[in-house]
């Protein structure tokens, strides 16, 4: 991405080039234009040729900071998006948890979803990594149905994805993440027909809790969840802690 600082050198470099490219044009024109070489003349000309030039350059400036802002735009779309699922990626995650520490209120209650797909890399060396990609790319676009739009959802990396649901009861969110395993569960992706199962670890915080500290912990109870047999949900305890 363009920084706003290089943005501006940028722009003041362009304006000089064009004025110090005024000079010997103006003293250019009034020798082809006119009869004599008079300072008169020629300063007219160079005022003229001067305003043009500010004319022109504040259109420049203005068509290249749209195309500026177009390409940060796109720069930031491609650092932050999962190439292969089109989900937001670990990096977006990870700034976005950064934001998320000063826009929690007081008190209000937040969770957090770890989510494995069991058994990925048996579906790797068993059907091939294409079909592997295709069952991600199946399941990100499952999940992405299963949420909202105020959820943010990520591929945090390899076969994990990462939910993050704002303003929501404890009792809702359980029953949530058992129905989003349930529905993956009854799901048949395209991808060689095939029926996949998820562990889920889930753990909840408030605001002015350390969010990346509730990250860890709903990824203590994904490890809880696969070690207790795969395709439940587990909600973090102080037991996760030993």
């Amino acid at each position: 991405m363009i920084k706003k600082s290089e943005q501006k050198k940028l722009i003041i470099k362009v304006i000089v080039v064009i004025l110090l490219a005024l000079v010997p044009l103006s003293a250019l024109r009034v020798l082809l234009v006119y009869d004599d070489f008079t300072y008169i003349i020629f300063f007219k000309e160079l005022i003229f040729s001067v305003i043009s030039a500010l004319v022109v350059a504040s259109i420049l400036y203005l068509i290249t900071k749209k195309e500026i802002r177009k390409i940060n735009a796109k720069a930031r779309s491609y650092a932050f998006t999962d190439g292969l699922t089109g989900l937001y990626n670990r990096h977006y995650l990870n700034d976005f948890l950064l934001k998320f520490k000063i826009l929690r209120k007081e008190g209000s209650v937040f969770a957090i979803a770890f989510i494995d797909i069991d058994k990925f890399k048996e579906i790797n060396d068993t059907l091939g990594h294409e079909a592997g990609d295709c069952i991600l790319k199946c399941l990100a676009l499952k999940l992405k149905s299963l949420t909202r739009t105020t959820d943010t959802l990520c591929r945090y990396g390899g076969e994990e994805f990462v939910i993050i649901y704002n303003d929501i009861a404890k009792d809702d969110i359980l029953e949530k993440m058992q129905y989003i395993r349930e529905s993956v569960q009854n799901s048949s992706f395209r991808c060689e027909h095939k029926n996949i199962t998820i562990s889920i670890g889930l753990s909840f915080g408030k605001g002015g809790d350390d969010i990346n500290m509730i990250l860890q912990e709903s990824d203590k109870a994904l490890y809880r969840a696969k070690s207790a047999g795969r395709n439940c949900v587990k909600l973090f305890s102080k037991e996760d802690e030993k």
